[in-house]
């Protein structure tokens, strides 16, 4: 018995050391991987990757796919497994895969399986940009949003009668992936709001709202200042008519279909107005002051922080500030302790949200290497890593197109 468990240490500790250290060396060549962790039992498990329909997943698995029907000796189904859910990444990704490379085994040199190199983005879709590091952060931080994870998702938060009710009932109706509320600050309504500011957009809000333009106005109407507070007494009509709920559903889905409403919906939150760009300012503020260079994995982590957590406080900064500056120049040990220090209401909660958490620095130590309570809650929660979408540890300052941080706001002269 004895025996056996060692083995079996040995075995998970071989195989966190393949996926961890080894795998964040490759990271850079890396364009997808499938996701690997080691069970108690020191087993190998696979885990599965989910992308927006609208992310970089669908145009590169249907690109595969399109190759795979050129390679005289692929099994059909391999393309045709890939056609039927290309933005995921599980057995069927991974058997396309394994097709290409046999078809391509140039492609592939000192590649991990399971594992796109980034140079297949360039050979399948020649005329279209390599994804950024946005779009690779949305695959981690949309897996944080269970009830709204894309853009044509949406979820009455009040009780349905059906003996379900949501967590938070007071958020009314929530929006999309960034988790647009219909209460607590109406972010949905603001959202709504900078849309309609855009001409393009505009014209088609207007369209899928006819029939309920009335509900659109009242929504869009700020001049009664507890407007906000009211926004429940517009929306309570539409919610107890069943037809007219289901139908709002439909209105915000058809919307999303629409490549100006979704980068009108990211332009909102991560622009200058947007809660999420002020969020992620304050870890950007807090590295300059720990004197700190942001990575690409940062920006990822603190996207994902900014979704599921209250703003970063002063207090909380002024005690996280002094352990980053004694933790030294990498990154991945700042992103665990500001995790760590965080408060959390309950031990299932710090659970929770270390084991998503982890996802920013288990590529750094391998799962070996992480304490008990973060192995324990990495595999639990996510058994993801940042090198599975591509993210490394590279220098990266994202631009005001792609957030509104303080910087930009020096740029332009505000205050």
């Amino acid at each position: 018995m004895r025996a056996k468990s060692a083995a079996a240490m040995i075995l998970a500790w071989a195989v966190a050391q393949l996926w961890g250290g080894a795998a964040w060396a490759a990271a850079p060549q890396i364009l997808v991987r499938q996701p690997a962790y080691a069970d108690d039992a020191g087993q190998v498990r696979k885990w599965r990757l989910t992308d927006s329909i609208w992310g970089f997943f669908t145009p590169l698995f249907l690109g595969l796919a399109d190759e795979l029907d050129r390679c005289k000796h692929a099994d059909p189904a391999a393309a045709a497994g890939l056609r039927m859910s290309p933005n995921r990444l599980d057995r069927s990704g991974v058997a396309a895969i394994a097709a290409l490379r046999d078809c391509r085994k140039g492609w592939f040199r000192k590649v991990p399986d399971a594992a796109l190199p980034e140079k297949v983005w360039s050979r399948l879709l020649k005329d279209q940009p390599p994804p950024t590091p946005l779009d690779r952060a949305k695959v981690l931080a949309f897996g944080a949003a269970p009830l709204t994870p894309d853009y044509d998702r949406t979820i009455w938060d009040w009780d349905r009668g059906a003996g379900w009710t949501s967590a938070d009932p007071d958020s009314i109706l929530s929006w999309g992936p960034f988790k647009a509320t219909a209460g607590h600050g109406c972010t949905l309504q603001k959202a709504l709001s900078a849309l309609v500011a855009q001409p393009a957009a505009a014209a088609l809000v207007r369209e899928h709202f006819e029939g309920e333009t009335a509900v659109l106005e009242r929504l869009l109407d700020r001049t009664d200042p507890d407007w906000c507070a009211h926004q429940a007494a517009v929306l309570k009509p539409v919610f107890d008519d069943p037809e007219r709920r289901e139908e709002f559903r439909v209105i915000f889905a058809r919307l999303a279909a629409h490549p100006e409403i979704r980068a009108g919906y990211d332009a909102y939150f991560l622009g200058p107005a947007g809660y999420l760009a002020g969020r992620m300012g304050r870890y950007y503020s807090l590295y300059a002051q720990a004197g700190l260079t942001p990575t690409e994995t940062d920006f990822a982590f603190f996207l994902d922080r900014s979704l599921d957590y209250p703003p970063l406080g002063d207090a909380l900064t002024a005690q996280l500030l002094p352990l980053l500056k004694a933790a030294g120049p990498d990154t991945w040990k700042a992103r665990r302790i500001i995790a760590n220090q965080t408060p959390f209401t309950s031990p299932g909660a710090r659970s929770f949200q270390i084991g998503r958490d982890a996802v920013y620095w288990v590529d750094a130590v391998g799962q070996a290497g992480l304490d008990p309570v973060e192995a324990s809650s990495w595999v639990r929660n996510s058994r993801l890593k940042a090198s599975d979408v591509g993210l490394t540890e590279r220098p990266y300052a994202p631009p005001c197109a792609v957030v509104y941080l303080p910087a930009c706001a020096a740029a332009d002269g505000r205050p």
